[in-house]
């Protein structure tokens, strides 16, 4: 065995790829951490091809990949989709902003349209609808909306009423 094939194995024995399989919410990832834990056990490259049903090179792949940059290159990396229009950044301004809209609104609460237009007026982001729901539920803003309140509704009135009325069942 080579002094390179040495340290390798020697680097793989220091992990719990076991354990991280089981943690992986990813199905590539779980993938990965098991064909380690094969290779931990010192199986053949070609045997644990075979187990995992992928290809040789894709272990080879794997494993020079953890060489070179260590457990974090084994891990998915984030999505390659569209990003938000709203950065990061911007988010707690951005739900600010909502929450002031909502707060504004008399009687009702506020719709995708007018999320809408508020985004493009304050943060310069034209969109759809879908993604101004995108970015509230980012924004841990999507609520289920329930029925609107009249502006002049008086609660102790109504509870009182409740106290009360008959109840005919």
């Amino acid at each position: 065995m080579g002094k390179r094939v040495q340290h390798l194995l020697d680097v793989i024995n220091r992990h719990d790829f076991a354990k991280l399989a089981k943690a992986a919410k990813h199905p590539r990832e779980k993938i990965r951490f098991l064909g380690f834990v094969h290779l931990k056990e010192e199986k053949a490259v070609i045997e644990v091809a075979d187990i995992l049903k992928v290809s040789r090179n894709a272990i080879y792949q794997w494993l020079s990949k953890f060489e070179k940059e260590g457990l974090k290159r084994l891990f998915e990396k984030r999505g390659r989709g569209r990003k938000l229009l709203i950065e990061e950044t911007e988010r707690e301004a951005f739900k600010k902003s909502v929450l002031e809209l909502q707060e504004q609104r008399t009687g009702g609460v506020i719709n995708g349209q007018d999320v809408l237009k508020m985004m493009e007026e304050r943060f310069g982001v034209k969109c759809t609808v879908r993604s101004v729901y995108n970015h509230l539920k980012k924004a841990k803003l999507v609520w289920i909306s329930s029925r609107s309140k009249h502006p002049k509704a008086n609660e102790e009135t109504q509870l009182s009423f409740k106290k009360t009325s008959e109840k005919k069942f």
